[in-house]
């Protein structure tokens, strides 16, 4: 066993980049196993901060020895020995270390085996897209790591003064962010996984943020955008217009898109929606469907402005023409059980992934339920933050997230 070799692919594999010399003689005195080694690098303050440089590819320096790379990255990312049909399945021609890295991290053995660490799946779905481009600042807007706009004017007064700012990652705790590190590497798996097409959806899109990254992310994996479907549902008239507005913002015609005024419900239908009072300082409104519309639903939507009608449209019927959609991000404030428990067999047949916020933690307790009974496998979960309130009851602070896969559907990483 080449030790020296093991060091050198440690610290490739686990921190993207070259061990120098001096590291090299300093783990091979204290040398003990591949195991005590990962766990070494993995706790350091290096890795804490290792998504930072998520955007800059992995550049050698020694000798590159892929054999001797196969090896070590079964022993230090799966813990284990290869076959010899494994270890001459993954000497792959034009090989990259984030390829390697991410083809055995994103097994189910890995998955199953190393659940505590998954951010090394996490930073290898990113890396993914690197190198990261270098981006102008934009008058009016923030960008995010590969380049997607978004004006500040959708959002409140607290991120008017993110205008001109460039993210240079995914969130990470130091900085302020709309969105979920799982929301970001559900969305680039899907990317990462597409086949000759990507299509992405998304249920209470807003702005439509999720359909403008994703789209942004799938051009930087070679896709062109005769080769991109996007599908916005949207019931605010005012969000609605933001959405369009951000395609535009972002070199796109709208009218080339499915973008809908409406909502997603259980069924098609009519549903009844508030004309917000401050469309960019409201994003928890919520629709009134069928008997609610004449019950405490209607009411409690109403306190977010007059209710108008507006299309409700089922899964069903969105998804109709579709055989693959290989993304579909819903966050309607508290409805995502009702629509998804009634679009679980379109969901089954034709839904790669899953990227969903959560509002109560019984709502997350259904998810887990209908998704693992329908075989669904769970990649990332972040619970709800609740908030005492001085009556003593509970309140919603922070939305959770869950994500999920549905293996029914083929999901190899794309080379």
């Amino acid at each position: 066993m080449n030790l020296r070799e093991g060091v050198i692919w440690a610290y490739r594999l686990i921190l993207n980049r070259e061990a120098s010399e001096e590291e090299i003689s300093r783990h091979l005195v204290n040398w003990t196993s591949a195991q005590d080694l990962r766990r070494a690098l993995r706790t350091s303050r290096e890795w804490a901060i290792l998504m930072d440089r998520a955007g800059l590819p992995f550049q050698a320096r020694h000798p590159v020895d892929w054999h001797e790379g196969v090896l070590w990255a079964f022993r230090l990312l799966l813990r284990r020995e290869p076959s010899a049909e494994e270890a001459e399945r993954h000497l792959v021609h034009n090989d990259s270390v984030n390829a390697l890295r991410l083809r055995l991290l994103a097994t189910r053995e890995f998955e199953v085996g190393s659940s505590g660490s998954m951010a090394m799946l996490d930073f290898a779905i990113v890396n993914a897209f690197a190198p990261f481009p270098d981006l102008e600042p934009v008058e009016g807007a923030f960008r995010d790591m590969l380049g997607a706009i978004t004006r500040v004017a959708y959002l409140g007064q607290g991120w008017h003064g993110r205008a001109g700012y460039v993210f240079r990652s995914v969130p990470r705790d130091r900085e302020p962010s709309l969105h979920g590190t799982s929301e970001w590497v559900g969305t680039l798996r899907s990317v990462l996984e597409a086949r000759d097409r990507f299509t992405a959806v998304e249920l209470g899109a807003g702005w439509g943020p999720w359909l403008i990254a994703s789209r942004q992310a799938a051009l930087a994996r070679g896709f062109d955008d005769e080769r991109i479907e996007l599908i916005g549902v949207e019931g605010s008239s005012d969000h609605h217009a933001f959405m369009l507005d951000n395609f535009r913002t972002n070199g796109l015609d709208p009218s080339r898109y499915r973008l809908y005024h409406a909502v997603a419900g259980a069924k098609d239908g009519v549903a009844s929606f508030p004309k917000l009072h401050a469309a960019e300082d409201d994003y928890g409104a919520f629709a009134a469907f069928g008997d609610e519309a004449v019950g405490v639903d209607r009411m409690t939507a109403s306190q977010h402005g007059e209710l108008e009608e507006i299309p409700c449209i089922s899964l069903d019927t969105l998804l109709a023409d579709h055989e693959r959609v290989d993304l579909i991000h819903i966050d309607i404030q508290g409805h995502e059980e009702d629509v998804i428990r009634a679009g679980m067999e379109t969901l089954n047949a034709k839904a790669r992934r899953m990227v969903v916020g959560t509002h109560s933690r019984a709502i997350e307790g259904h998810l887990f339920d209908l998704f693992h009974a329908n075989g669904w496998v769970c990649e990332s979960e972040v619970p709800c933050v609740l908030r005492p309130l001085m009556d003593g009851t509970l309140a919603l602070y922070v939305d959770g997230e869950q994500v999920w896969r549905n293996d029914r559907l083929d999901g190899a990483i794309a080379a």
